[in-house]
């Protein structure tokens, strides 16, 4: 995946309307995945829209 296919902990942040502290604990408790390369974490897009469809809890809305 080319490198501008991926998103900074910001622009995951600014997508969802959050803060990048969010977005990091979002990283932490598994319900977004991130890719780590050197000492950058990076997010890919889908997932990042992913987490939209997510309730509360982490499931899927209407499951």
């Amino acid at each position: 995946m080319p490198a501008d296919e991926w998103l900074t902990l910001q622009e995951a942040a600014d997508r969802l309307k959050v803060k990048v502290p969010t977005i990091r604990k979002y990283i932490r408790t598994g319900k977004l995945p991130a890719y780590r390369q050197a000492n950058v974490v990076r997010v890919k897009p889908g997932d990042v829209d992913a987490v939209l469809t997510l309730d509360g809890r982490g499931r899927k809305q209407g499951a």
